[in-house]
């Protein structure tokens, strides 16, 4: 199970799910999506639809591609459930999990792009080639543990987003593209993210497209409301 579980921990940004899709507040939002991954010379895909519930913080994600799974995400904790085999794992983590294909769509929904919320501050900023770049600081306390985050904006969209570590150099680069306008924000609907070894490597490159957005819908959508059932055994797993 571990290697479905890569495919679901985020390697870098950490946002929180909160602010605003539509000029009204944003209640639920579900996009389907393919995601495209390569590591160690093998390339898998993913497929599905992501579901999130503003008021409850809550990520639903139904993959259908390669292996029927439902994924929770709420805070700290993990859960996946295995319909066909029925099998369930809870993954507890002391930090908040944040699930790729989820994060790259939700970032964009707030307001600067999350970071402030998580303790980052605007260092500088600077316009190359009509890009505005700003440069933000992680907080004083997680200095040791994390690095700069640069941002590239053009014509309000998000469209560049670079992770340093601690000793300045990039571990990681997304690049977004295909924008659709959805409310007052623009939402990348292709991204294509690469992280990096200590040599500056590349060690993993995904491509992730979003297609069909639902947002705000009237009839309560039963998949927010899923839980593990309880004649399936979980195992947890603290990490």
């Amino acid at each position: 199970m571990l290697k479905y579980l890569q495919l679901t921990v985020a390697i870098f940004i950490v946002f929180f799910l909160t602010h605003t899709i539509h000029a009204a507040p944003l209640l639920n939002l579900s996009l389907d999506f393919t995601r495209e991954l390569t590591e160690n010379n093998k390339t898998e895909q993913i497929s599905g639809t992501l579901h999130y519930d503003v008021q409850t913080a809550r990520v639903v994600v139904e993959i259908d591609k390669p292996i029927k799974q439902i994924m929770l995400v709420k805070d700290k904790i993990l859960e996946i459930y295995y319909p066909v085999e029925k099998q369930a794992f809870r993954f507890i983590s002391k930090g908040r999990i944040p699930l790729p294909f989820v994060e790259s769509i939700l970032q964009t929904t707030q307001a600067e792009y999350g970071l402030t919320a998580i303790g980052y501050s605007l260092d500088k900023h600077d316009i190359v080639d009509k890009v505005l770049y700003t440069y933000w600081n992680p907080p004083e306390k997680a200095k040791e543990a994390l690095g700069a985050i640069i941002l590239g904006m053009q014509n309000d969209k998000l469209i560049s987003a670079e992770v340093k570590n601690p000793k300045g150099m990039i571990i990681a680069r997304s690049i977004y593209k295909n924008h659709s306008k959805i409310g007052v924000n623009y939402i990348p609907m292709t991204v294509t993210s690469s992280t990096y070894g200590e040599k500056s490597e590349v060690i993993q490159h995904e491509r992730i497209v979003y297609s069909t957005p639902k947002v705000n819908l009237q009839s309560p959508n039963p998949i927010l409301q899923f839980s593990i059932p309880n004649s399936v055994e979980v195992k947890e797993i603290r990490w």
